[in-house]
């Protein structure tokens, strides 16, 4: 007498209807995202291709007396505004490409001094500080 094992059905690809449609709206939902992925990143500019083109001073005036402030660049000497005594302000300049910068300090009171030679690219935030006491030369 032979013996029979369990009955075992085989499964094959079901291609009734019901599965087609299934793949198709997963089909049509990941194309849906993709190209709602493209059209909002289409408008857009490349964050890469953005470049700064200025440059931003924040000067702490340690120092009594106003100061008049200067920016030095190539043969230069541009104005850059005024920093009140135990005061302090922030510039913005506008800087296309890297220049070296220098800036002088110059007291209402009396007293003028001037940075060594910074090298600044666009984009740059340098913190400066106007010393307490001012001898002249390089600060």
């Amino acid at each position: 007498m032979t013996t029979m094992g369990p009955r075992t059905k085989c499964r094959t690809r079901d291609d009734s209807g019901a599965a087609k449609k299934i793949r198709a709206r997963a089909f049509l939902s990941l194309l849906a995202v993709l190209l709602a992925g493209c059209a909002s990143a289409g408008g857009s500019e490349n964050p890469f291709s953005e470049r700064q083109s200025q440059i931003r001073l924040h000067v702490l005036n340690l120092n009594w007396a106003d100061a008049r402030l200067y920016v030095h660049r190539s043969s230069q000497r541009v104005p850059l505004g005024t920093v009140a005594g135990k005061g302090e302000e922030t510039f913005t300049l506008d800087w296309p490409m890297s220049y070296p910068l220098r800036v002088e300090f110059d007291l209402l009171a009396g007293g003028r001094c001037t940075t060594r030679e910074l090298s600044v690219d666009p984009g740059d935030v340098i913190d400066l500080q106007i010393p307490s006491t001012i001898r002249g030369g390089v600060c």
